[in-house]
């Protein structure tokens, strides 16, 4: 890359993040609940869950909100996963029993238990669904190997994968619910992210029949170290990103890019970009544009991630794009918020 063309680079991300800056980022809903997952269905449809038990539901693009405590059999789970699938609304709880909830996106006065865990190491981090239908959710280790769970029918039933066809776990190394960033899914193919004192993806190439695992280069060791989120905007282009929770403003081994589907990770903007953040997303309809997002603010690249500028020092967990890339939708503690382009 010439002088001339990073220069112009540099300016097109300063301009286009001034654009944003000027925006106000515009919030939707505030409420007594800390939002780690995020959905988005559409312009008009998005969906989140939260600690204690909180789930909410907007069919008029955030003009209003329908929010629900969940109770199963007299317990309030909290929930850091969500995803929704042919009109239905998935959720998936932290801590033992692990469950994954269905119900209506229109109707939630009632939530079908799909899938239930009493193993007192349960813990579900991620879910999500491919456009064609099959489902996966992630978790801790359990019985010696990371848990992964697939339903194959739409989210009805959810089978766990035996521990026999997953590579083992190295030791201390987990995943984080930080995001519902855990997983990224790109067509028949599965991506999920791991982190703490070992931090590398494990990979499916097809709905999760067998897999392999591959190392990255981000810090690790620690227990809040590693991989928060991943995402793939192709079969061979995807980011991860993370850091150290423990450290938020080090900026260095906390970005990785990827160009053969996840097989060798290169690490990017090194100490030059954001320090820690919890999730990364494209932006539809920009190929080369995304943004990384945490409790020390949001950072926008025009290029992929080679370089970053900061949108806004407001603090949020994870965030989601309408299909058309027209809305980012963003949660936090205790609030739903969007930037509009």
């Amino acid at each position: 890359m010439t002088l001339a063309t990073t220069l112009l680079t540099l300016i097109s991300l300063t301009s286009y993040c001034d654009s944003i800056n000027s925006q106000d980022i515009e919030v939707s809903l505030t409420f007594k609940s800390n939002i780690r997952a995020i959905h988005v269905v559409d312009t008009d449809t998005i969906l989140f869950s939260g600690s204690g038990g909180f789930v909410g539901v907007t069919t008029n693009g955030g003009e209003s909100w329908d929010t629900t405590i969940v109770v199963i059999d007299g317990v309030t789970p909290s929930f850091r996963a969500c995803s929704a699938h042919n009109g239905s609304l998935f959720i998936a709880s932290i801590e033992s029993p692990g469950l994954i909830l269905k119900s209506n996106i229109n109707n939630r006065s009632e939530f079908e238990v799909k899938f239930r865990d009493d193993n007192t190491s349960m813990f579900l981090d991620a879910m999500a669904f491919s456009n064609s239908g099959f489902g996966v959710a992630m978790g801790d280790p359990t019985d010696g190997c990371l848990t992964i769970l697939i339903s194959h029918d739409d989210g009805e039933n959810w089978k766990r994968v035996p521990c026999n066809m997953i590579p083992e776990m190295n030791e201390g190394e987990a995943a984080f619910a930080a995001s519902n960033g855990n997983i990224a899914v790109y067509e028949d193919q599965i991506w999920i992210a791991t982190g703490g004192k070992s931090s590398r993806v494990f990979h499916s190439e097809y709905r999760g029949l067998k897999w392999e695992v591959y190392d990255t280069p981000l810090i690790q060791g620690g227990t809040m170290t590693g991989a928060f989120a991943i995402a793939f905007r192709s079969e061979n282009e995807g980011l991860i990103i993370g850091g150290d929770w423990e450290n938020k403003e080090v900026n260095t081994g906390n970005i990785a890019h990827t160009s053969d589907g996840g097989k060798s990770w290169m690490l990017c903007s090194e100490g030059e970009g954001p320090g820690f953040r919890s999730s990364i997303v494209w932006q539809p309809g920009h190929p080369t544009h995304c943004f990384a997002i945490g409790s020390e603010g949001v950072s926008l690249s025009i290029d992929s991630g080679v370089s970053w500028n900061m949108v806004t020092d407001q603090g949020f967990y994870t965030g989601r794009f309408t299909p058309d890339g027209s809305t980012l939708w963003l949660a936090g503690k205790g609030l739903i918020s969007k930037i509009t382009f």
